[in-house]
This record gives C-alpha cells, structure tokens and sequence, in this order.
C-alpha cells in the first residue's frame, strides 16, 4: 500500500470539500461540497468519470494512458451513501453486480460479500488494490463456484480518497488476476480535524432498515513531516427474510420444463406465475407405476385423498395445484453488519527517507435465510408404523401382487428454512518506505501481512442420510413402540443410526408435530471455516534515465514476492457430507510467486504538426510460480493525439489468472447427482469435484482502442469512446455429470475414467471429476464516458455524468451470451448498461438527479434455438431506476442530507429461471424498492 503516489508532491495538498448524498422529498434533490478533506488540487483532481492520464506505474508528468482508466471521487462515493463500496461500483455500467450486499441472497456460502466484476468474467478475474498493493482475499469455505476475491466490505468508504478502474488486462503492471482490469482503492494520507457521519434508512414496505456510522479524522506534527490517519465506520442492513414480502414475489414467478412438449403443443419451458413444488406439503404418492393411489396426498388426520396436481407438471415443479413456492420463507435479500477500522502513520526524515506504518482490523457479519428441504422420493416400506391404513390396504391388493414398498415425495415446509451464518475477521498490516533517490528517481518498498478468518455457521440444515432413517419407522415387537428400523434388535450396525428417532411425513404439519429429538435428529447444525493468510512484500524504482529527441522517457521496475496460504476446517457432518448443501472437505494448500517486472514510457513526437504528442509504452512482467511454474506477461500501448483536444489510444496485453489454492488442492465433497452413461441412468451419491495440482493459469489476450474528445470550444466537455476484446484461454471450470457423462457415452476415455462402475460394468456408482482448464471467454464491447461541467455564474455550476457500455459479444465456450438478462447462465451480459446523472451545486446546497438504465433482453440465448429449448416467452423487460439526492450545508461545519432510491418504487422484470425460484436476477434489478435515506456530517 506504499508508493502508489509515483513522486507526486507529498507538501499537503489543497483542501476540498466532499460532496455529500441528497435527497429531498419534493422535486429534484441536489448534492453540496464538503470541507475537510485533503485531496489533490483541481489541476490533480478531475472530475468523477474522467478518463484520466494514471494507470501506469512509470507515469510521468503529462503523459497519457494508454489504458481507460476511470476515477470515482469520494464526493462521488459519499454521495450516495452506500453501506459498502461494491454498491457504487455495481452502479457502474463496466461492472457486474456479481455479489453485492443486496443481490446476492441466494449465495449461502458467503451471504452480503460485495465484489467487483468487471466484464462479467468473475471477480476472480479483476484485481482490487488498496493504495496500490493487493490486500488478503476471502475464500468461502464452500470449494466450488466460488472465487477467491477481496471482499469490498473490508474497506471503510469514509477513508476512500479516489477509486481508479484500469478497464484492459494489466497484469504486465500488476500481477495475476488483472485479467478483466483493476480496481485501485486509493485511501486519505493526510487530514486535520476528525469527521463525524451518521445515515440512516428504510425501505417503503418498513423493512431493510440500514445505518452507517463513521468517524475519520488526522493530525500532523514535527511542522508537517509526521501525519496521522485514522478511521472507523460501522453499517448495518437488515435482511428482508421473505420473498413473499414483494407483490412480485407472491406471484411466484418460474420457468417450468415441460415433459410433454413433443406431443401437447406447448413449448419446452413455459414461463409462468405460481409455479409450486410439485412433491405435495402433506406428501404425494409417486410409484411405483400402476399403483392405484399414485398423485394421492396425505391430511394431517391420517386419510388421503386426491393430490391437486399441476396443469404443467414435471415431477419437481407444477404450474398451479396445490402446494407452495420452495422459496416460501427463503432471504429476499441477506442482512449484513460490518465494522472496520483503519490507521495510517508517516513521518518524513527527508526527501531520502518516509517510513509509513498502516493496519486496518475489519468484521463483517452476513446472515440468510436459505430454502425448505424437499425430497423426490423416500422409499416406505407397508410396515411403515405411520403410514394410513388405507394405503397399507391398497398395497396389499396391488393387482399385480403385493407391494413392499411405495415412493413418496414430500416438500417438508413444516420444519422451517435453512439459516447460514458467516463471519469474516480481516486482520492486516504493512510497514513500507519511500523517498527520492535524486534527480528524477523515486523508490518505494513494502511488507504487508493479512489474514481472512471466514466461518459460516448453519442451522436446521437437512440431511437426506438422516431423514431416510428416520422416515423408515416401524413398531418394536418387544416394546410396541415406535422406533427407526436401524434401532431394532438385531439391525445392521450403523453409526448413522445412533440417536434416531422417528419422524412421520405423512400430513401437511405431520413433520412439525412429531418427537422434537425426530427434528432434532434430521435437521442438524455445523459449521466450516478458512483461515488465510498472505504475505507480500515489494520494491520498485521508478524514474528517467534519458531523453528522446521528445522528452525524457520514464521507466519503473521492481521486484515483488508473495506467499498466500489456506487452511479449511468443517465440522464433523459437514466434513463426511451428510447435508444436501454446505458441505465441506478439510484441506491445507499454499503456493508462492517471485515476480520482477520492468515499463517503459518513450515519447515520440512533441508538438509537431501530425503530433501534439505520440508516446509508445510497453510493459513486461515475469512471474515464477511454485505451482504453476514461470510466467510470462507484457503489454504494449500507444497514445497519439493529431490535434489539440483529440487523442487516440491503443494497447493490446497477455494477462493471466494462476489458479487459486483450492482450485489446486480442494478435495471436494460429496453429492447426490443424476449420472447418464450408455443409457444407463442412476443417482449416484458419491459425485464431487476435486483441485487439481496440474491445473495451469488462464491466458488472456486483450485488445483496446479508444478516442478522447476535450474540444477547447466546448470548456468543461470531455467524451471517450472505447473498443475492448478479451479473449481468455484455458479457463479453470468444471464439467457438470451430464457433461461428462454424454463424453464418456461418445467414447471420450478420459471423461469415463472419471467414472466408477458397479462390478457389472454398467452401473455407475461414482463420480470424481478434477478442475480444468476446459473452458474459453470471449468478449467485446464499447465504453462511452462523458462529463460536462457548466458554470452558472457565482458559485453555482451544472454537472453532467454519462457512462455506458453495449455489449457486442460475450461467448461463454462458443454460446454468445450478450444481451442475456437472466442469471441462468455465467458470463450473461445485458446488451446496453447506462449511467446518467445531472448535478446542479452551489457553495450551500446542491440537487442531483441520476437515472440507471438495463436495456430490454432474453433470459436464454439458447432458448427457442431447437425444439427441446422452446420457451413461450424469452423476453425480459428493459428497467430504468430514478435516485434522488441531496445536501444543505447548515454552516461550514455542519451538513445534513438525504436521499430516495428508486424514486418511482419500480419492480424487477420477471426473469425466470428453472434452477432460480426467486424469479428475478438480483445481480442486476433492484428487488428492495424505494428506499429513503437521511444522515448528517459534523466536523471539527
């Protein structure tokens, strides 16, 4: 986190205020600046939005970027008054909202984690730097699907100075990761006097009540040479527990795959409203075939009667009937508390030398409300101690001879949901030094330690290994008592067993009135945890060695080692997989990378009649990884401006992304999963992916183009218009068992040693599938920016912001996802994202209007290809989302604000997904509504 200021003066620097977040309740609502903060001059500082000249670890004076490097001020940042920075950067039309605080509720594994994803690559494949330097990742401990990323949550906004985004591969500068870009949190060096803030909120429906809290504030001393920073923040946000609490949400909205489509006349998939479990809250009857009470259900009194199936049924799900969503009850959005503090102290002994200290302790608190157990299918047996007489008796009189058993279903609602709980502590530190080395030359260097401590914690989590035993109840011939068939005298010893008590299903509320040890035996607690931890150290130099016949050329160079570890330990259920979901196997890994990179900026031309200017930069970083071995990543680039006011701009890089820890060591844990081989189809209990240590890093080849229009006619304007193409190789994925099991049925011998076969040959019985580099991304697109500052006369003045980008292509291994709006499938892009806001501000008060815009798109891209895809409706509606904001400044030390997101309380579009039962994507819609805001800043 030292050096990133690349010999920029270290006097203090112009004071400015900071914009605060608006909102009034009439009209239009407005934004105000701040006193109190130290921040770059005017000259230093451009406006919020601006494509400016960093990005560059050799930058000098007055060159330019090659890169599109955007920069969001902490006017910006406050403004809207998030409770973590991923909401400001989801907001961006670059970005996708991959996991935020409020749009990733169906992520049990790490509920209210904010990430940043730029491209939609995954936020494994955008560097997040704090002051320049990376800062300790989280790694959840579920092992599969999701990345090792920085969690936003650990940085405090009111310590946020800038943050620039480097769009392009930068990891010729960098390092892995920085495949899809970079983003570079550039906190506060130097302030006097402390800050005090506090916000509150609520949403129009009297739920997700949010606060924020926070306290910044610095001194200097020995006339300036020493500085102190320090900060704490502290946020909260309230889970809204039930989908049902959204008239959308009652509509029960899915896409339902339907089973008869070659002979009924009706598409494939049919998107619809109340769409139900189709498996019966009182339990349904499903097989064997013939049996005369097929689709019957159970009342709580014992009798049955006729199941009220769905005019749509395919075994999981069913359009109308009877019954409920499975995602009665399950988080809208997760709750989520957060706490960190920050401190950073430097003293100058002179140009030579500035020792800086930094550390920051952060604790994040997310809680969900996860779905309702559901089982296809147990066996009961007719001696079955709680099955109705009446079924016994229909059992008994099967025409084609008695039956032993039945298949019952049952959407077991009675019992409660899932509730996770995850934690994360984040420890860190860094000791660093920079100074001149004379002439032009500036060195600085670095140790940092950091810690993630993640555990999730989850109650009342189903395990089918337990509600099978407990289900098969029977009556003991020596007690008459009830018991569970493994407890009776001369049972099959089964450690399982121990502790069974048995549970009846047969009824809507049947679960609920048994034994509670029954409930106590079927629905377990566990936990599982991470702990890790990297170390990192570095060294670079930067200066100008000598000149062109243009002007002098700038170079940096450095050296960087790193060391990240992992250690993942589970509770004793969790680590033999007995829960449907939360699984995880204990494992250690760790890798280390040396690293030495050289940049060079040469110009030239200055000042000619074909050239304003023309410089060429190159970049090139070497890497020696002990896993992945050595590594090799460049990038070279070029800006040209003709004229006064119009630059052209170009880069094309190699970046890479090594493999994370437990992509290389993770042993998997265990599913239950269909598996189809030969036309043999079984449900194989022992499937899991595991890491694999030959895995390689992922290749990307990027390409950028781009124009900056800043005419000196129209003062204040400036436009840029950007061409990006990311085309990455050797993607580290998964193949699904259907993948696979289709490869080995087509002769691939490598998918089929994947496979485990009963001593028949024929069955499987297991599936162990490794990690690889199988997958392949490509995508393409345009970046518009525009700003445009207008003064009114006296201190008044008229902002306008402008960012989007359309997607042109975005293929996901040959499937181009571009203008996908749902969420069933990775990389899915919208076709067009816009950010459009208009600010008017004077020295008291100021009134901000934005506008976020989601163009109209398919949920499929592949829906309606070929038969077996036809959907009846594979569109989703285009959203626009209206925040107002705005301050008054009481007197220079006082300021209250407020604000209303999305003003006009609009719905998310209806974008079902047959695996997503919440109907909506929330990476990408608001699912909350309006909101109102207000909160106050005192400082002294």
């Amino acid at each position: 986190m030292i050096g990133i200021e690349h010999g920029r003066r270290r006097n203090l620097r112009t004071r400015r205020d900071l914009m605060a977040s608006v909102a009034l309740a009439i009209g239009m609502m407005v934004t105000t600046p701040a006193a109190g903060q130290d921040a770059q001059s005017p000259q230093d500082m451009p406006p919020e939005g601006e494509i400016i000249v960093t990005g560059s670890r050799a930058a000098a004076s007055g060159f330019s970027a090659p890169s599109a490097v955007s920069v969001l001020g902490a006017d910006l940042i406050e403004r809207q008054s998030p409770v973590s920075l991923g909401e400001v950067l989801q907001q961006e039309p670059a970005f996708k909202a991959t996991r935020s605080p409020g749009g990733n509720a169906n992520n049990f594994s790490s509920p209210g984690q904010s990430t940043a994803d730029l491209r939609g690559l995954g936020g494994q494949r955008t560097l997040v730097l704090v002051d320049g330097s990376r800062i300790v990742p989280q790694a959840p401990a579920v092992t599969t699907g999701v990345p090792v990323t920085t969690d936003l949550n650990v940085i405090p906004t009111n310590m946020i100075e800038r943050v620039e985004v480097v769009t392009g591969g930068a990891s010729a500068q960098y390092g892995s990761d920085a495949v899809a870009g970079v983003v570079n949190i550039l906190l506060r060096k130097r302030m006097e006097g402390i800050e005090l803030t506090a916000q509150t909120g609520i949403s129009q429906q009297g739920d997700n009540f949010r606060y924020k809290l926070g306290a910044v504030g610095g001194f200097q001393f020995a006339d300036g040479r020493g500085n102190v920073v320090f900060a704490a923040e502290a946020a909260a946000m309230d889970q809204i527990e039930d989908l049902y609490r959204r008239a959308w949400g009652r509509e029960e909205w899915m896409t339902v795959t339907n089973p008869n489509f070659a002979t009924n006349g009706l598409p494939a998939n049919i998107v619809a409203p109340h769409v139900l479990n189709s498996n019966g809250v009182g339990g349904r009857i499903r097989g064997p075939a013939g049996f005369s009470l097929n689709n019957y259900t159970f009342n709580d009194d014992g009798t049955i009667r006729p199941y009220q199936q769905g005019s749509i049924d395919n075994g999981t799900y069913q359009l109308g009937g009877e019954g409920l969503s499975r995602n009665a009850g399950s988080s809208l959005v997760p709750g989520i508390e957060r706490f960190v503090t920050y401190g950073r102290a430097s003293f100058e002994f002179s140009d030579a030398l500035e020792i800086i200290l930094e550390g920051g302790y952060a604790e994040t608190k997310g809680t969900f409300t996860g779905g309702l157990p559901n089982f296809s299918g147990f066996t009961i047996r007719r001696d079955n101690a709680f099955l109705p007489q009446a079924v016994k008796d229909a059992m008994a009189a099967h025409p084609g001879g008695p039956l032993t058993s039945i298949t019952v279903a049952k959407g077991v609602y009675d019992v409660g949901n899932i509730n996770f709980t995850v934690k994360n502590e984040t420890p860190h530190g860094t000791i660093g030094v920079q100074g001149a080395l004379g002439g032009s030359w500036h060195y600085d260097a670095h140790y940092s330690y950091g810690e993630n401590k993640f555990r999730s914690d989850f109650t009342n989590n189903f395990s089918p290994v337990f509600w099978n035993l407990a289900v098969d109840a029977v009556v003991d011939p020596t007690t008459n008592q009830i018991v569970c068939r493994s407890r009776l005298p001369g049972a099959a010893p089964n450690p399982l067993a121990a502790g069974c008590v048995p549970v009846n299903i047969f009824g809507p509320n049947a679960v609920s009135e048994s034994d509670p040890a029954g409930l106590a035996y079927v629905n377990r607690a566990d936990y599982n945890a991470v702990l890790y931890k990297q170390h990192a150290a570095g060294i670079n130099v930067r200066g100008e060695p000598f000149s062109t016949w243009a002007a002098p050329v700038s170079v940096a160079f450095g050296g960087e080692y790193r060391k990240e570890t992992q250690d993942l330990t589970a509770g004793p259920l969790s680590t033999a997989s007995r829960f449907a979901i939360g699984n995880a196997v204990p494992f250690s890994g760790e890798f280390s990378v040396t690293e030495g990179y050289l940049e060079a900026i040469v110009p030239l031309a200055r000042d000619l009649s074909f050239a304003r200017t023309l410089d060429l930069s190159g970049a090139i970083r070497y890497a020696d990884y002990s896993t992945a071995g050595a590594q090799t990543t460049w990038k070279v680039g070029g800006v040209w401006e003709p004229i006064d006011g119009l630059r052209f701009r170009a880069t094309r890089s190699r970046d890479i992304r090594a493999p994370a820890i437990f992509e290389l060591f993770s042993p998997g844990s265990f599913t239950n999963t269909a598996l189809t081989v030969n036309g043999v189809t079984e449900v194989i209990p022992q499937n899991r992916t595991i890491g694999n240590l030959d895995l390689k890093p992922e290749k990307a080849d990027t390409l950028t183009l781009g124009v900056v229009l800043q005419p000196s006619a129209i003062p204040g304007l400036r436009v840029s218009l950007d061409y990006y193409k990311i085309n990455l190789k050797d993607a580290i994925d998964t193949l699904s068992a259907a993948n696979i099991g289709n490869a080995c049925t087509a002769g691939d011998a490598l998918s089929c040693s994947f496979i485990t076969f009963a001593a028949n040959g024929v069955t499987p019985v297991r599936l162990e599938a490794p990690i690889q580099n199988i997958s392949q991304f490509e995508t393409s697109g345009l970046d518009l920016a525009l700003s445009y500052r207008l003064s009114l006369g006296g201190s008044g003045a008229l902002t306008t912001r402008l960012s989007g980008t359309y997607a042109l292509h975005a293929y996901i291994n040959g499937i181009d996802r571009a203008g996908e709006n749902g969420m069933g499938s990775l990389g899915s892009q919208p076709r067009f994202r816009g950010n459009l806001s208009q600010t008017y501000s004077n020295d008291v008060l100021s009134l901000t209007a934005q506008m976020l815009f989601i163009s109209a798109g398919k949920n499929d891209n592949q829906f309606n290809t070929i038969p077996a895809l036809s959907i009846n409706d594979n569109t989703i509606n285009a959203a626009a989302y209206v925040n107002l904001l705005g301050s008054v400044k009481i007197t220079d030390r006082f300021e209250l604000h407020a604000g209303i997101d999305n003003l006009l309380d609009t719905d998310p579009p209806v974008s079902p997904y047959a695996t997503q039962g919440q109907a909506v994507n929330g990476q990408l819609y608001d699912k909350i509504g309006r909101v109102f805001e207000v909160g106050a800043k005192v400082r002294f």
